[in-house]
């Protein structure tokens, strides 16, 4: 495979990861993925390796190279792999499980360095943008979201939106100020990250309320993630369909007739990606946040225009469902 700017790859429950040329809709490589079903794939910022979860392990793949065999292979999870993230420098990878953990491997000595005890299955993972902070943030299937400080191994913060309903997917946006958690009953819950650090009493973190909303009523949230630029926020879920959220704040005049203002947040629906047939599990944003990729149950994955709401291309070869997508085009 010729070394191309933009990478496009999707996986699922047929036993094959697709790359594709994105602009032709046509599947340029082929790998076997024979041992389980992938979970969730993770691009590094260089665009070379490619990390893909199954149940129990974590392989990487050579995105340039022309073997079917990983260059690497983490193992340590006992159960499925439930999300894989880079960090910005690709040194090191987290990883989330059914089995209660999150572990943080260094990548080129090929070996898990921390252990994260949840109690709980993790569902999903976000890393903090800036990597000074040292923060993992989590979700779990007891509808828990933490804030880990990795490097100690412990949890310097956590919220339980409702108890008992699991929370299905977290992010962080890319300024590191928002973090978001969308639950198995369609709601989207949104808090502020306020890190104060001070001489006297040390860091502090908190995940700090600041709006909720029903995204797809009655219907599980399968996956939230912010666009690049932070400007859109989108959510995929089992009614079939992905939707563009654009998070806003607008001042209003305190009631009782003072003088005295206040910030008031929103969402706002941008648009209904509506085109698939089942469950959408996954998607991914281009880097310059024009572009979304979704991918479904219905085998199918699509190509949409984030402005218009509107699908450009779509890609088939699957057999089976798709469950996760990754995309790197970066330039820079």
């Amino acid at each position: 495979m010729e070394e191309s700017p933009v990478i496009l790859v999707t996986a699922g429950y047929d036993h094959t990861i697709r790359m594709w040329d994105a602009l032709k809709s046509t599947c340029t490589r082929t790998i076997p993925y024979t041992e389980t079903q992938v979970n969730r794939m993770a691009l590094s910022s260089d665009k070379h390796y490619l990390a893909v979860a199954g149940n129990p392990r974590v392989s990487l793949y050579d995105v340039f190279g022309t073997s079917e065999q990983p260059v690497l292979n983490l193992d340590g999870h006992k159960a499925n792999v439930t999300a894989v993230e880079f960090t910005q420098d690709y040194k090191f990878l987290a990883t989330s499980s059914e089995d209660k953990t999150i572990r943080w491997w260094d990548v080129y000595a090929g070996s898990c360095k921390r252990v994260l005890e949840n109690g709980s299955m993790v569902n999903d993972l976000a890393i903090h943008p800036d990597s000074r902070q040292e923060l993992i943030i989590s979700c779990d299937q007891k509808g828990c979201v933490r804030v880990w400080g990795w490097k100690r191994q412990e949890v310097l913060c956590q919220v339980v939106p409702i108890p008992d309903v699991a929370i299905r997917s977290v992010a962080i946006s890319p300024n590191g100020q928002l973090v978001v958690a969308g639950n198995n009953l369609g709601q989207m819950f949104v808090y502020r990250l306020i890190i104060d650090s001070s001489p006297q009493t040390g860091r502090t973190v908190e995940l700090e309320p600041y709006i909720s909303f029903d995204a797809h009523e009655g219907y599980r949230i399968t996956r939230v993630l912010f666009s690049f630029n932070g400007f859109y926020l989108a959510t995929c879920s089992s009614d079939h369909t992905a939707k563009l959220w654009r998070l806003t704040e607008r001042v209003i005049t305190a009631s009782g007739g003072g003088r005295e203002e206040v910030v008031q947040a929103g969402a706002e629906i941008v648009h209904t990606l509506a085109y698939h047939t089942r469950w959408v599990w996954d998607a991914a944003f281009s880097s310059d946040s024009g572009y979304l990729v979704t991918v479904s149950s219905d085998t199918r994955a699509a190509l949409w225009d984030v402005s218009s709401g509107q699908r450009i291309r779509e890609f088939r070869g699957h057999g089976k469902g798709v469950m996760c997508v990754a995309l790197n085009d970066a330039t820079g």
